[in-house]
Parts: C-alpha cells; sequence; structure tokens
C-alpha cells in the first residue's frame, strides 16, 4: 500500500515536470513528419508511387522549440530512390542542427512474366502482366506496356513474376541466310527493284549481306520486312 502511495505522488510530482520540458522541446515526431512532407514535395509523383519513410531521431536528443520554424535541406544535389541525407536546423537565437536519413522507395505497375518463359521462347500477350512492383534498386529498365516486348524472342529463361527489360529480349530475326528477298534502292526521282539473296540473318531495321542474283554483286542494305531490303544509292 505505501508503495502504491509513493508511485502515485511520484508520477503527480513529475508530470508538470514532464509537460514542461515537452513546451520548450521540439517533438521529434513532429520533425519527422515535416521531414516527410518536405520530401514528398520534391518528388514527381507522375513517376510513380514513393514511400518515404524517415529515420528515428535520437531520444535522448533535446532540441528547443525553434521560433522561426525549422529548416529542411538535402546534403546532395537533388533526392534519389534510396537513401537520402536531410540537414534539419533552427536558425532561431538559440540555433541547433542535426543530419537525419530518410529511405525513399518507387512503385509503379511494371510488366512481368505472367508464367516460366524458356529461351528462345517468342512473347505473346498472354505470357505478360501489370504487376506493381518496388523498381527503386532496379538496374535495368523496364516495360509499362505490353506492347513494348510481344513479338520478342527471350534470351534466357525468365520465371513467373521476372520483370521484362529490354535486356532479356531480343528482335526476331525477320530475313534468314539463303531467303531470296527484293532490293530496292531507292534516289531522288527514281527507284530501282532488283532480286537478290540474303548472305546472313537479321531483324527488322538491323544491316544485312545480300547478293544480286544478276549481277552477283554484294551489297548492303537494312531489313525492312520479310522479303525487302532497302539499300541507298
Amino acid at each position: 500500500m505505501k508503495l502504491s502511495l509513493k508511485a502515485c505522488i511520484f508520477f503527480l510530482l513529475s508530470m508538470p515536470l514532464a509537460t514542461l520540458a515537452s513546451e520548450h522541446t521540439e517533438s521529434h515526431d513532429d520533425i519527422k513528419k515535416q521531414a516527410s512532407s518536405y520530401l514528398i514535395s520534391l518528388l514527381d509523383s507522375s513517376s510513380g508511387e514513393y514511400i518515404v519513410t524517415i529515420q528515428n531521431i535520437d531520444q535522448r536528443l533535446k532540441l528547443k522549440k525553434c521560433g522561426s520554424g525549422i529548416e529542411f535541406q538535402l546534403t546532395a544535389n537533388q533526392i534519389k530512390t534510396g537513401k537520402n541525407t536531410l540537414k534539419v536546423s533552427c536558425p532561431s537565437t538559440t540555433p541547433w542542427r542535426i543530419f537525419i536519413s530518410a529511405q525513399v522507395k518507387l512503385f509503379t505497375s511494371v510488366i512481368v512474366a505472367n508464367q516460366p518463359l524458356t529461351k528462345g521462347h517468342q512473347i505473346k500477350s498472354s505470357d505478360l502482366m501489370l504487376q506493381r512492383t518496388d523498381i527503386t534498386h532496379l538496374r535495368s529498365g523496364y516495360f509499362s506496356n505490353k506492347q513494348e516486348a510481344i513479338n520478342y524472342i527471350v534470351r534466357r529463361r525468365l520465371n513467373r513474376g521476372d520483370i521484362i527489360s529490354s535486356n532479356h529480349l531480343k528482335k526476331p530475326i525477320l530475313i534468314r541466310r539463303g531467303d531470296t528477298v527484293s532490293i530496292i534502292a531507292k534516289s531522288e526521282g527514281f527507284q530501282i527493284n532488283m532480286k537478290g539473296v540474303a548472305l546472313n540473318n537479321a531483324s527488322k531495321g538491323e544491316l544485312i549481306r545480300v547478293k544480286n542474283s544478276k549481277s552477283k554483286k554484294i551489297i548492303q542494305g537494312i531489313a525492312v520486312n520479310s522479303q525487302t531490303v532497302r539499300v541507298k544509292l
């Protein structure tokens, strides 16, 4: 009974002291909220959804109330995904300054494999799906539209849920070595058409060597479609 009475008296006596201390010091939680708002204001929301996490401030730090308003500034030139360092300061007559770190994560919808895809597989729409993904530490590019990846060839096996990037894909072969093609040579005012034979494989837009069936001359052009090679005069 005596112990409980002492504890109660101690609690009642300590309340004003705690209240007084809080009135003269900044709330760490408020500083974190202001820091988060500051960082969010620097981000471009059109890139996706950002999640900002502010580190906890050492509870031993008693920061005096800042009458002139707390100031926030990045230590780097611009904000980035991943770790950022923030200078938090009070420019009043009794100034203080601390540094805190913040993690910025970026989530957006990206194209991923809807099922396991084997090497050499030509991608179709049903192989792909959109998925909300954390791309904070994604080193390679990504697609946000299925059409950007459809008909491409898979370079290596992909598992369900793997993010599809340009590094995983290559263009399908449009013209194969030995195919008969039409060679079109254009210049201002005229066009020459001739037959030829492809001497190497090529995807759309790639360089290809062809032999003129009539003159046997070997020339180089651009693969336009499965039957046409365009040559510059």
